[in-house]
C-alpha cells in the first residue's frame, strides 16, 4: 500500500500536467489566430461599387448593362426606357436601384415626374415612393437624384426612411449636400446606408474620368471599400469598357452596392474638403471653357452650395447644333453612341414645378437638356471623397 502511493500521486500529477498543457496549447492557438486575423483582413481585396445613375433616357444604357462586370444601375422612374432597362439589368444579374428624384435647391425643372418635394405631407411622400417603386420593382435599394434640398430636411427624410424600412431597402446617399440627414434617419430606422465617395464623370473628358477612377481605387485601398457614381454618357461607357479590367490587376474587386453596406467606408469631412468650382460656357465647337476657379469657403459658409456661388446673371449660352460624340481614344474600338434626345419634362401636376417658356427652349441646346448631375458647373480638380455640390 505504501509502495503504490507514489505511483498514484505520479499518475495524478501527470494527468494534471497534460490538462495544463492542453489549456496552454489552446490559448496559444487562439492568440496566434487573433494575431493572424489582421493580416488576413489586410490581404482581403479592397472592394468598390460603381453605380450608374439616370438609367432610362440614354442609348448608352443597354451597352453599360451588357458589360460583363458587376455594375449597379440606378433607374429613374417614369422614364421612356426605365422599365425595359430594369428588366434587362435583372436578366443580366445586375443589381438595380430606384434613382428617386428629390427636390433640389435649383434646376428643379430637370427632376422629372413623381419627385419628392418639401411641400409634401407624409401620406404624399409614401404615395410618391410607392408609385416610383412600382415603376422599378426590381430595385433592392434607392439613391437620390438631385435632392440637395430634400435630403437636408429632417422630417421628410424621417418619413422617407420609415418607408424604406417598411420595404427592407437600402439607401445610398449621393451626397449632394453637406447637410444631408440620411445618416441620422437611416440609423434611427435601421436602414442600411452609405454615401458615395467619388463622382466619376462630372467632367466627361477621358483624362478627368481617369483621374477620378484612380481616386476611387486609392480610397478603396486605403479604407477597404469605396463607392463611385457615374452616368450613362458615351464617354463613361467607353472609359469603363476599357478600364474596368484594371481593377483586378490592381487587386480591387468590383461588387454590387449592397455588398458594401456592412463595410466601413472613407470618413466624410465636408468642412475640410471643399471642391473648387469653375463656371462653364458651351461654345460652338462643343468645347467647354472654364473661367478662373474660385474656392468655396471652409468655415461658417461651408454648407453653402455651388449654386450659391454662381453670379445672379445667367451664364450666356451660344446655341449649337446637336453634339457629335467623339471617340475618346485610338485604342477604343467601339463607335460613338448616339445620344437619345431628351426633353425637359413638362409634368406640371406637382407643386413648385415651373416649366421653361418657349423662348427659353429655343435658346438652349440639346447639350444642356441632357440630364446631368451638375448641368452648368464642373470641378476643375478631382472631386474629393465628399463634395458639397448641390443640385
Amino acid at each position: 500500500m505504501i509502495a503504490s502511493a507514489p505511483i498514484t500521486i505520479s499518475g495524478a500529477t501527470h494527468n494534471f500536467v497534460v490538462k495544463i498543457n492542453s489549456v496552454l496549447m489552446r490559448l496559444f492557438i487562439c492568440c496566434f489566430a487573433l494575431w493572424l486575423l489582421p493580416a488576413f483582413a489586410q490581404s482581403a481585396p479592397a472592394k468598390v461599387a460603381i453605380i450608374i445613375d439616370d438609367i432610362g433616357y440614354q442609348k448608352a444604357d443597354p451597352h453599360l448593362i451588357k458589360l460583363p462586370y458587376a455594375l449597379t444601375f440606378a433607374v429613374m422612374p417614369f422614364t421612356p426606357n426605365g422599365a425595359e432597362m430594369a428588366i434587362l439589368a435583372e436578366q443580366r444579374s445586375k443589381e438595380v436601384m430606384l434613382h428617386m428624384p428629390m427636390e433640389a435647391v435649383a434646376l428643379n425643372h430637370l427632376l422629372g415626374k413623381g419627385a419628392l418635394r418639401q411641400s409634401m405631407s407624409k401620406a404624399q411622400v409614401d404615395h410618391a415612393l410607392t408609385q416610383a417603386f412600382n415603376q422599378v420593382p426590381q430595385a433592392v435599394g434607392v439613391n437620390n437624384h438631385m435632392g440637395s434640398r430634400y435630403t437636408s430636411l429632417a422630417e421628410p427624410m424621417d418619413w422617407t426612411m420609415q418607408w424604406m424600412a417598411s420595404r427592407g431597402l437600402y439607401f445610398i446617399d449621393s451626397k449632394t449636400t453637406a447637410r444631408s440627414q440620411v445618416e441620422k434617419y437611416s440609423k434611427q430606422h435601421h436602414v442600411k446606408s452609405r454615401s458615395r465617395d467619388v463622382f466619376l464623370d462630372n467632367d466627361k473628358s477621358y483624362k478627368a474620368i481617369d483621374k477620378q477612377f484612380n481616386h476611387l481605387i486609392a480610397i478603396a485601398k486605403q479604407h477597404g471599400s469605396a463607392i463611385a457614381i457615374g452616368h450613362p454618357y458615351p464617354e463613361t461607357y467607353q472609359y469603363l469598357r476599357k478600364n474596368l479590367p484594371r481593377l483586378q490587376r490592381e487587386g480591387v474587386q468590383l461588387v454590387s452596392a449592397s455588398q458594401l453596406l456592412d463595410l466601413p467606408g472613407a470618413p466624410h469631412n465636408t468642412a475640410n474638403s471643399q471642391p473648387t468650382i469653375a463656371k462653364t460656357r458651351v461654345h460652338p465647337a462643343n468645347k467647354t471653357v472654364s473661367a478662373p476657379a474660385k474656392s468655396l469657403p471652409t468655415k461658417s459658409t461651408a454648407a453653402k452650395t455651388a449654386v450659391d456661388h454662381i453670379p445672379a446673371e445667367p451664364v450666356p449660352v451660344v446655341p449649337v447644333a446637336d453634339p457629335v460624340v467623339q471617340v475618346l481614344s485610338a485604342e477604343t474600338e467601339v463607335q460613338p453612341l448616339e445620344l437619345l434626345p431628351w426633353r425637359v419634362p413638362l409634368q406640371i401636376d406637382l407643386p413648385g414645378f415651373t416649366p421653361p417658356s418657349p423662348a427659353q427652349m429655343l435658346s438652349v441646346s440639346m447639350v444642356e437638356l441632357i440630364p446631368t448631375e451638375q448641368p452648368f458647373i464642373v470641378p476643375t480638380a478631382s472631386m474629393p471623397a465628399v463634395g458639397v455640390l448641390q443640385y
